[in-house]
Formats: C-alpha cells, structure tokens, sequence
C-alpha cells in the first residue's frame, strides 16, 4: 500500500517564475533603445549649446533625472559608455536622480568596472515600497516626495507607453505609475529627452501629460524614435504639433521686457536612421501659446 502511494506522487516540477512588466517590456524592441540611447550619448549628451560635439569640450557638471523603465536605463548604459571612451574630457561629476531599480545596478556595474570614474556615478533614488512589477519605487510616499522636488536639473530622460502625435498627449500603460512618471516628467530641466520606439505613436493607455507640460517646464524638449516606415506620417504630425504648442514672438524683447528670450522654448524631432537610411532631425522654436502655459 505504501509502495502504491508513493508511485502516485507527482514529482515537482521545475519552480516558474513569472517574468516582472519591466523585464518583458526589456525584451521589446532592444535594437531600438540601443540605437536612440548611442545617438543621444554622441550627439546631445553634455554637449553645450552652440558647440561641436566632436571636438568642443563638454560639460562635466550634470544633474539628471532618469524616470523608471527600460529605454532610460538604456541611454544610462550609453551615456557611461561615452564616458568611459572619453575620460580626458572629464573629469566628470554627475548625479543621477531616479525612482527606479535598473539605473542604481547599472551605476554599480560601471563603477566596480571604472573606479576612477566613480564620481560619474552618484546616485540620489527616490524613498518610497518597491514595486515589484515596475522594478521602482511607488505608493504615495514617492510621488509626494516627486511632486515636492524642486531641484532644477540638467537632463531628463524619459519614456512611456505611448504618444499621440496629433495631441501631444503622453500616455502609460499601468494606471498606478501615472501620477509618479508625471510628478518626474514635470520637474524642471533644461533639456527632457522622451524616448519612443518605432511602435509608441498611438493613443493607447492611461493618460499621463502633455508635451506642453514638458516644455513649460525645460529649455528644449527632445523626442526620440528610430526610422521605420512611419517617418514622413511621424515628421508631418510632428510639424502641426509644433505650431499648436509654440508661436513666434510677436512683439522684440526691446520693445516689450516681458518678452524674454529665457522664454524660447525648442522642440526637437530626432529620427535616428538605420539599414542605410541616415538621421532626420526637425526642430521648432518660439514660446509657448497662452492657452498651453499654467
């Protein structure tokens, strides 16, 4: 009898671990991320206005605000490997501020590997209860202390869900981590970055905020995405939102002293070209119209 139950047991089988929402979304489109993240690194990242950023110096000072997600920590990784390719430029003193979990691996990673490069990495993470399925902190603890943030910083790096090109409306896919990405988003600093794979021009998910919110907030404010068979549909939408967001000044800052030039905001369009097809950058400048400021 004994001999018959222990034929009937059934073996355990192999222990599954269902994957997180941050590591399935790592698996979506990585050639992408890589693609946007080495293009900024080479092309924008610390790079000073007006300069060439091949052979004029770079800044070496920075605060960035990196949101959660995949495609930031990407352009984190780039960021570090430009670094490393280029000490000399340095030395570099940079503090990276984030709600997420993947930035501080990536950091410690970078700095057990180059420590001599250890001050690129200091890290500043937001408090508040992980969240499991992000990989970043949440609940009302982070977003408060977010919302409360007035550092101004230098870069933004940021990602969602999606964008409506036609509203310039940010959009994400977990209605818990909207008031959070917003709080993010919405700090000062001069120049945001909004990464967006070839496939995130949709109005799809919880809303989150405005491109306008974003200018309202930077000097200039940077959309990425890699060319795909969407790119003469992704630039002429591109070109519309410009003009309903921002308006030349009408009046000289001689004639009027409210009108300032610190007030110019920049929108930027960067198709970073693959497979031959080379990299379109659009850009629009004025101020931002009445009807889009707080």
């Amino acid at each position: 009898m004994i001999a018959t139950e222990e034929r009937n047991l059934v073996e355990p089988g192999p222990r599954v671990i269902e994957e997180t929402w941050s590591a399935r979304r790592g698996k979506d489109k990585p050639d992408e991320k890589r693609l946007m993240a080495e293009y900024c690194a080479n092309h924008e990242f610390l790079v000073r206005k007006g300069s060439n950023p091949e052979r004029d110096p770079r800044e070496t000072v920075a605060s960035i605000l990196v949101n959660q997600g995949t495609t930031p920590n990407v352009v984190v990784e780039e960021a570090l490997s430009w670094i490393a390719k280029n000490p000399e430029r340095g030395p570099f003193d940079i503090t990276w501020y984030t709600p997420g979990h993947l930035v501080p691996s990536t950091l410690r990673s970078f700095r057990l590997e180059h420590s001599h490069l250890s001050a690129a990495t200091q890290l500043f993470l937001f408090p508040g209860r992980v969240d499991q399925q992000t990989e970043a902190v949440s609940g009302p603890e982070a977003e408060s202390f977010a919302e409360r943030l007035e550092r101004r910083f230098t870069y933004a790096f940021l990602s969602a869900n999606s964008l409506d090109i036609h509203t310039g409306t940010v959009y994400f896919h977990l209605p818990e981590e909207v008031r959070l990405q917003k709080a993010c988003a919405t700090r000062y600093a001069a120049h945001k970055c909004l990464f967006l794979d070839s496939s995130k021009f949709k109005s799809e998910g919880e809303i989150g905020y405005g491109i306008e919110e974003l200018l309202d907030k930077s000097e200039a404010v940077t959309i990425y995405t890699v060319s795909s068979d969407k790119d003469r549909w992704i630039k002429a939408k591109f070109d519309t939102l410009g003009g309903k967001i921002l308006e030349a000044s009408r009046v000289s800052s001689a004639v009027d002293p409210d009108v300032d030039q610190v007030d110019m905001k920049t929108l930027r369009l960067r198709i970073v070209g693959r497979n031959g097809v080379p990299t379109e950058c659009r850009e629009h400048k004025g101020f931002l119209r009445p009807t889009q400021r707080n």
